[in-house]
């Protein structure tokens, strides 16, 4: 793959999150969700534009200059990341949200290993360095992700029998 078939890969993945965590933000009833969820769209919006940024100059033959790369933000809360503690009561009722945990995971990993593989195949070591940082922002979205998921599963896999204690 070339150069600009990665940017316009990489853009439209960006995309595709962005609109998922903004239809989450919306769609869900939970506070901190709404805020995390939204955050999220932020972060791959702000991703979108740093890959438009790049493409430009790319396109216009300039040398890449990486733009001012803001600290990745940490999901703080080990137990349940994105959604409240109260949601957990609810949970066997959400399975929007809950679709929206399993697809993002899924946007997450690949846009992860994606950029980790643009990263290993740039010339430049601009290139490698800002795609070694998106590969790392988007595993931190992946991780926190999986981890609410994992919060909910127990109750989720009861509604639908998946699992059955014994």
């Amino acid at each position: 793959m070339d150069l600009k078939e990665a940017f316009e890969v990489a853009m439209q993945g960006e995309v595709e999150g962005r609109e998922l965590y903004r239809v989450a933000a919306q769609q869900t009833d939970d506070k901190k969700a709404k805020e995390v969820f939204m955050s999220l769209s932020n972060d791959e919006d702000m991703h979108l534009h740093f890959l438009k940024k790049l493409y430009a100059e790319y396109e216009k033959g300039k040398e890449i200059e990486l733009p001012e790369l803001p600290k990745i933000r940490e999901f703080d809360d080990a137990e349940s990341p994105i959604f409240t503690r109260e949601f957990k009561k609810f949970v066997k009722e959400k399975d929007f949200e809950m679709t929206t945990l399993s697809i993002g995971m899924k946007l997450e990993l690949e846009a992860a290993q994606f950029y980790k593989d643009m990263a290993k195949q740039s010339d430049s070591e601009k290139l490698k360095e800002f795609f070694s940082y998106l590969a790392k922002w988007e595993e931190g979205h992946f991780e926190a992700l999986k981890k609410q998921k994992g919060y909910f599963e127990e109750y989720y896999k009861s509604k639908y029998s998946f699992f059955r204690g014994f």
